[in-house]
């Protein structure tokens, strides 16, 4: 019996029972499009990041409290990230060490809290950063209304405040804001200027913000004599390696850490460029994105087992007809192809139903979570995704539907035809 001829008569004997076929394939049609839409949702969430990660500058260098840790890059990273604010290591003076290394243009402290801040009858919860004027350069911030903080403001701890642009928008909506007074925790400080519409920036939503002085922020608000991280500014791309190398020879001499051997691990500290910082978030998402794709993979190996079950109930129901095609000569390795072409058949119309609903899935998703997080959030269908849907789809088929093609094809000829 040539292939063709099994081919028709396995989709003849789908198309027999249409109602059990679909059901058959819905479990794959599930599977296939979940594990489609996570790892298209994954990939738009690794490109986003990544993007927000190179607005920032190509040349900048990250600097953060604490030892470097293989958690990290295990996708432990927000762990990691949440105990560095108990870590006291990083100052001020610090940053301004950095800033003298010849292979470093600029160097910007951070810190942040929560506060809430009013004006008049208005109020808003927001995340401040007290920083220094360097800041705005290094992270591309312009000013639509006044000014930036200038070194005066840093140096006699003023109290005056930029505003992000929907921080403004919401306390003042269109009044000017320039020289009117804000409170912050009983404390007046004075509107001196407001940022440009950002977007959402290296994870965090500036345009909720609040950029206040760094000794305010340390003195006046936080009761603190330590900053959460520096970014500094390489002289070029060209320098970044030899400026990273710098700044951990610095900061050890600072912190008093013997450490000839580099072992960033035995440091109190973690430099990091901004290509390593991708890299690591990169990794992070990729791993979040597998767990989520096995999790949906479960669906398949239900998918899998439900085929194999309505095949065994097939050849159970088809007996007498594989009995009677066996009697006029039909032979066991016709049988077996039959079944298996009617089991890869089912799981391959599963697979491109699912790659469709998964595409359509994905395409809802980025559109859903552009619009909720106010980004640029890309749709994204990676061909190895649906080559993965098509290939596991026929290889669920195959291996599920070993057993009962064999089953079916093992039967007596008389046993089937007496069989009632």
């Amino acid at each position: 019996m040539k292939l063709s001829d099994s081919f028709f008569t396995a989709l003849t004997g789908l198309k027999a029972n249409k109602g059990r076929s679909a059901l058959t394939i819905l479990g794959i049609v599930i599977g296939i499009s979940a594990v489609i839409g996570v790892i298209s949702v994954g990939q738009g969430a690794q490109s986003l990041i990544l993007g927000q990660i190179a607005s920032l500058g190509s040349n900048n260098i990250f600097i953060e409290p604490g030892p470097w840790s293989e958690r990290m890059e295990r996708g432990q990273m927000m762990q990691s990230m949440m105990e560095e604010f108990e870590i006291k290591t990083l100052k001020y003076e610090d940053a301004l060490a950095i800033e003298k290394i010849p292979t470093i243009e600029m160097a910007a402290p951070f810190v942040m809290g929560v506060v809430r801040i009013i004006y008049e009858t208005e109020s808003k919860k927001v995340t401040f950063l007290g920083t220094t004027p360097e800041a705005s350069e290094i992270t591309n911030v312009n000013f639509i209304l006044g000014r930036g903080l200038t070194d005066q403001d840093v140096k006699s701890m003023a109290r005056v405040a930029v505003l992000g642009y929907r921080t403004k928008q919401d306390l003042f909506g269109e009044e000017n804001p320039l020289g009117k007074t804000i409170r912050i925790k009983k404390t007046n400080f004075r509107v001196v200027g407001v940022a440009e519409e950002l977007g959402p920036q290296a994870l965090m939503d500036l345009d909720e913000s609040l950029y206040l002085p760094i000794t305010t922020c340390q003195k006046l608000l936080l009761g603190i004599d330590y900053i959460r991280w520096i970014i500094a500014k390489a002289e070029s791309e060209k320098v970044i390696d030899e400026a990273v190398d710098d700044i951990r020879l610095v900061l050890r001499e600072r912190h008093d850490i013997y450490n000839p051997e580099g072992d960033p691990a035995k440091d109190d500290f973690k430099v990091m460029s901004q290509k390593e910082t991708a890299r690591i978030l990169g990794n992070i998402t990729g791993i979040f994105t597998l767990l989520l794709s096995s999790i949906a993979g479960i669906s398949l190996l239900v998918g899998g087992i439900g085929i194999m079950n309505i095949m065994l109930v097939s050849v159970t129901e088809r007996t007498r007809e594989i009995g009677l095609r066996k009697a006029l000569g039909a032979r066991k390795k016709d049988i077996l192809t039959q079944f298996l072409l009617e089991a890869v058949l089912l799981t391959l119309l599963g697979g491109i139903f699912g790659i469709v609903f998964g595409a359509l899935l994905s395409f809802g998703a980025s559109l859903a979570f552009g619009y909720f997080f106010e980004s640029s959030w890309g749709f994204i269908l990676p061909f190895q995704a649906v080559a993965l849907g098509v290939g596991v789809s026929v290889a669920i088929g195959l291996i599920f539907g070993i057993y009962p093609a064999r089953k079916a094809a093992q039967l007596s000829p008389i046993d089937a035809l007496r069989y009632e």
